[in-house]
């Protein structure tokens, strides 16, 4: 029996978080130990002092887990017959041109910080 694509989309969204909330739980304590922190000008407010040595490089757990989620949705929709994924070179190039928008955006964050 073939997946519904709904059952695919849902398994995808899962899958994403799931990624994501392990990424986070490996790489939030790795980043404190190798003190990837922002530092915080004193020129701003006093309440604001408190972010000092707070991860800034968190986006690499989104990014990750866009990846892997798009790379495992590519082939679990590219393996069915389903009305979503009809599999033309239009399609494929939409795909991954999102994908990598997204992690385009990615990088000019992690520019950024």
């Amino acid at each position: 029996m073939e997946p519904t694509v709904s059952a695919i989309l849902a398994a995808g969204a899962v899958g994403g978080f799931a990624v994501t909330a392990i990424t986070c739980w490996l790489l939030i304590p790795a980043l404190h130990r190798l003190h990837f922190g922002q530092t915080i000008r004193e020129e701003g407010p006093t309440w604001h002092s408190k972010k000092n040595g707070t991860p800034t490089m968190g986006g690499f757990m989104f990014i990750f887990a866009i990846l892997i989620a798009s790379v495992v949705g590519y082939f679990m929709l590219s393996q069915g017959k389903n009305d979503l994924w009809h599999g033309t070179q239009v399609e494929i190039a939409r795909y991954w041109g999102t994908i990598l928008l997204a992690v385009s955006f990615g990088i000019i964050g992690f520019v950024d910080d």
